[in-house]
């Protein structure tokens, strides 16, 4: 059912004078193009998300450097040297 069939339904159903009145399957496509509509909404909205997973992640791997990583020391005087070693701290000579 597309919309138009549904239009044409909903005019002959204003045209009648009782509700009651109705073909016998229009509950039935009324439902059934509810359900199709629903189905669309969903499937645009997990397109919209899988989209953004895609943007979000080719923004990650493009902003990522490529250039290699290099050993540093460290800047601070507490974490730098040996004095800080178990066996230091222990007072056990290697």
């Amino acid at each position: 059912m597309n919309d138009q069939d549904l239009d044409r339904w909903l005019q002959g159903l204003a045209e009648r004078p009782l509700a009651m009145d109705a073909e016998e399957d229009f509950h039935e496509r009324v439902w059934q193009r509810i359900g199709q509509m629903s189905e669309a909404r969903d499937q645009r909205r997990r397109t919209v998300l899988g989209l953004a997973m895609v943007a979000v992640a080719l923004g990650t791997g493009i902003g990522a450097t490529h250039s290699p990583a290099h050993a540093a020391r460290a800047g601070l005087a507490l974490a730098d040297g040996s004095d800080l070693s178990p066996a230091a701290l222990l007072h056990v000579s290697p």
